[in-house]
């Protein structure tokens, strides 16, 4: 007896009455009806991995702002710190050669001058005193330069080479690779005169440098600011020359 045959012949002379389909008719029923099949349901691991996905998706709008911390710095010794001053200049400067090798420097910030008290200041007046021509006058107006380590978190007071500009505030620094120049001010007699003195912070102990500049300069002058452009030109805007807003 032909097996195959039988079985075939027997599901092909099923009981018309009988509710359930054949199981071969089950089996051929999506492809035989032409309709594209569902999509598959989303298994439990999917749909938990939905919502981190959604997270993960950039957020837009404005970003919180960063926070600010109160950063305990070591001193050594009383004066290595700068203290309480008014009108100093804070540089960062980028640190020299590579780590690791002889000769590295890390990364430092850079505290000159500033002014400790403003001279004829008092509760009562609240306003500086005049000094004619060369506007406020400053008392403590200071000359110092102090040295923020940023790897060690530890401040340092340093005595540079060289013939260091004269005590004053409100005078500006701009950081050119390894040194900060410095230029204009105010100080205990007026205003500063129209100098311009490098602090070169390539060795382990720093060195003055005055520079001679040919051409017109911008003058004396203080409460101004200067960048530093195309690593080129040193720009100097505004500020107040005893007289005007310049």
């Amino acid at each position: 007896m032909d097996v195959d045959s039988s079985m075939v012949s027997e599901a092909d002379h099923a009981d018309p009455s009988n509710n359930g389909p054949a199981p071969e008719q089950l089996d051929q029923s999506p492809a035989d009806s032409g309709s594209p099949s569902p999509p598959p349901t989303p298994t439990l691991q999917q749909q938990q991995q939905q919502p981190s996905q959604v997270q993960q998706s950039p957020v837009a709008g404005p970003r919180t702002a960063p926070t600010y911390s109160v950063v305990n710095a070591i001193l050594e010794k009383k004066e290595d710190g700068p203290g309480p001053r008014c009108g100093h200049t804070l540089t960062a400067v980028a640190a020299v050669g590579e780590e690791g090798t002889p000769g590295y420097i890390g990364p430092r910030l850079i505290l000159f001058g500033g002014a400790t008290a403003l001279e004829g200041n008092s509760a009562a007046s609240g306003t500086p005193s005049s000094a004619g021509s060369g506007g406020i006058r400053l008392a403590g107006a200071t000359a110092d330069v102090h040295c923020y380590d940023v790897l060690t978190n530890k401040w340092s007071r340093i005595t540079p080479f060289g013939e260091p500009p004269t005590p004053r505030a409100a005078h500006v620094a701009t950081a050119v690779g390894t040194m900060v120049v410095i230029q204009g001010g105010i100080g205990p007699a007026g205003l500063s005169a129209e100098d311009l003195h490098v602090l070169d912070l390539t060795q382990q102990r720093p060195r003055w440098h005055r520079v001679v500049v040919q051409g017109p300069g911008p003058g004396p002058r203080y409460g101004h600011v200067m960048a530093l452009v195309g690593q080129r030109y040193l720009m100097a805007i505004g500020g107040n020359d005893g007289e005007s807003l310049a």
